[in-house]
């Protein structure tokens, strides 16, 4: 009789046993399965807004061209990509089985969703239910007209395959792993009893050890199967943590290789991601930014931070909101300023709650100085014209009031001894009217649109002529030249006249700031601009960066931005034309001047020229 009650008891503790084996296997499948998914819907999320910014970035392109589509979501693993105009019709789409204009990528999305998206929400669907399906991830965000006809959505699908979409599968069959052993168990057990009652009589002389014996080995014979069945269960575990840890690793390749600065914040502002694009485009390490908070890396009064509150407070989406930033200036006292356009998404897990929120940015400052070279070539355009007319009315004016003082000047008597003959006060007339002439050629150049006669020059050489020249003019102390230009610095193709009068004025603006003397600094250096590989990056450039810099009495912060335009000047004896024309030289050889200035310490001119070796 206590056998039999300790045979129970080992049944119950077997059948015990088995059912917490069985629980815990399910809890680790679905933490693993919570786990996959929650980084299928992040890398989602992160890969539809650098598309996103692609798309923008190309415009046109990227509605008329399905081989720039094809090429994205090869490049960062989408399965799908589809461009939506605002009334939700196709124009543009990886897929061959939808036809353009049509709203069947939709389908699945209400018309107050599609209207929320259009607000600046977003919205993510899953199609597949079945455990044995590949199940289809699907964002959608609103982009801002990249191409005529105003498209309004863009949607991007991720696909995961069974395991990845849940484990159902595999939690289903070792959950009937574990039923099927515990069937076998009892089948093992009764089938015992059945013969050990069936052999009771002839073991009566053997008392009860045959049946202690039975079950003994019936016992050994489950903890067996168990160990084996263990052992499927942690290949099983291995394979899955595995597997994420792959999910993991190619999330974050993604993350750290598109040309797209990433970063992702908690709900306290803490910064948890930071890629490689995000280093480079905002000057800051990795290891200093992620587990701080947003107020530390940005400032506590930033638009930075006024952004995330309008994300996690309000839970507002923002499409390619432009601001400027700034950013460390290696060797220069004052941070640079750059401009980059940001888009926000909240970062939601599979319960639909808020965990944080994602900012994927690009660096529009050189597209942005393309657009005030733009607009002040534009404005200096108009000037020019309307200061040539007036210079043509002037000089007709001036040619009347010149012809007049010479006839006066032959009906006057010669100065000879006498002071009070009047020429003395012609010669002053001429000399004034001479100064308005040139003046009045200065306006006209700066009218004219010169033709470039672009011929091989070696700026060395150029420069030399040049100081030479200059020295010899000046009377008091000379400046101390520091000249660093590279002896094999190749010969450009520019027009040498206009470069020598643009690279003159500069020269003799430096030195008149000196005129106790100082150091006068010339540097010539080839700038190689090679962005990060990425598709959809800037092309691969070269640029000659002429530096010329003083140690004068530098220019007022209040006035550099005004110092290129004609007739202003900051000297007491000036007619304000020298730096417009040089600028509007510059600019005539498809390249750029900037300034920075620092009052007492000096002046900085940088001539970057885009480098047209000859061959």
């Amino acid at each position: 009789m206590a056998l039999t009650q300790l045979s129970r008891l080992a049944m119950v503790l077997l059948l015990l046993f088995a059912g917490l084996w069985g629980i815990h296997t399910a809890v680790l499948l679905q933490t693993a399965k919570r786990y996959r998914t929650e980084e299928a819907y992040r890398n989602l999320i992160i890969i539809t807004h650098v598309i996103a910014s692609e798309i923008q970035a190309h415009g046109r392109e990227a509605s008329t061209d399905p081989v720039f589509l094809q090429k994205l979501a090869k490049q960062y693993g989408a399965s799908r990509i589809s461009i939506l105009d605002r009334e939700g019709h196709l124009l543009m789409d990886t897929a061959d089985r939808d036809r353009i204009g049509s709203s069947n990528p939709l389908r699945g999305t209400t018309p107050s969703q599609f209207r929320r998206i259009l607000e600046g929400g977003n919205l993510i669907t899953v199609s597949g239910s079945g455990p044995s399906e590949t199940h289809v991830l699907s964002y959608f965000i609103p982009i801002q007209n990249p191409a005529p006809g105003g498209v309004g959505v863009v949607r991007v699908d991720l696909e995961l395959r069974p395991l990845e979409a849940g484990g159902a599968a595999a939690t289903t069959t070792l959950l009937l792993k574990v039923a099927g052993v515990t069937i076998i168990v009892v089948m093992v057990f009764y089938s015992a009893r059945i013969a050990i009652r069936s052999r009771r009589p002839s073991a009566e002389a053997g008392g009860q050890s045959g049946e202690t014996a039975a079950m003994i080995v019936t016992f050994h014979g489950l903890v067996r199967q168990l160990k084996e069945k263990e052992v499927e269960l942690e290949q099983l575990r291995t394979r899955a943590e595995e597997r994420a840890a792959d999910i993991e690793s190619y999330n974050e390749n993604i993350l750290q290789s598109v040309a797209s600065g990433v970063i992702t914040f908690n709900p306290e502002h803490v910064i948890t991601t930071f890629n490689h694009a995000a280093e480079r485009i905002l000057g800051q390490s990795r290891s200093a930014a992620v587990g701080k908070t947003c107020e530390e890396v940005f400032g506590a009064q930033g638009s930075v931070v006024h952004l995330l509150d309008q994300a996690l407070i309000h839970q507002a989406t923002i499409t390619r909101q432009e601001l400027e930033l700034t950013r460390p200036n290696p060797g220069q006292s004052s941070p640079q300023r750059i401009w980059v356009g940001i888009s926000t998404s909240l970062l939601r897990d599979r319960q639909n709650e808020v965990i944080g929120t994602t900012f994927v940015f690009t660096d529009l400052t050189e597209i942005k100085g393309l657009q005030e070279q733009v607009e002040l070539k534009r404005r200096l355009t108009v000037l020019g014209e309307m200061s040539a007319g007036i210079a043509h009315e002037f000089r007709n004016y001036m040619g009347s009031v010149m012809g007049f003082t010479k006839l006066l000047s032959k009906k006057l008597p010669p100065s000879g001894a006498d002071p009070d003959t009047g020429q003395e006060m012609v010669a002053s007339i001429m000399r004034e009217l001479t100064a308005m002439n040139q003046l009045i050629e200065q306006l006209l150049s700066f009218g004219r649109h010169d033709e470039l006669h672009l011929e091989p020059v070696a700026l060395e050489p150029l420069i030399r002529r040049l100081l030479d020249q200059l020295l010899v003019q000046i009377k008091g102390v000379k400046p101390h030249l520091e000249i660093a230009i590279p002896i094999d610095l190749p010969e450009m193709r520019m027009d040498e006249v206009l470069m020598r009068q643009a690279i003159g004025n500069l020269l003799q603006n430096a030195m008149d700031a000196m005129p106790q003397g100082g150091n006068l600094g010339i540097r010539a250096v080839i700038l190689d601009h090679n962005p990060d590989s990425g598709f959809g990056n800037r092309r691969h450039r070269k640029e000659l960066s002429l530096e010329i810099r003083d140690a004068g009495i530098g220019i007022p912060k209040d006035k550099l931005d005004k110092i290129f335009l004609p007739f202003f000047t900051t000297k007491e004896k000036g007619t304000g034309m020298g730096l417009a024309l040089v600028h509007k030289i510059v600019l005539s050889h498809g390249g750029r001047i900037e300034v920075s200035s620092e009052e007492g310490r000096g002046t900085t001119f940088h001539i970057l020229l885009p480098l047209t070796e000859v061959a």
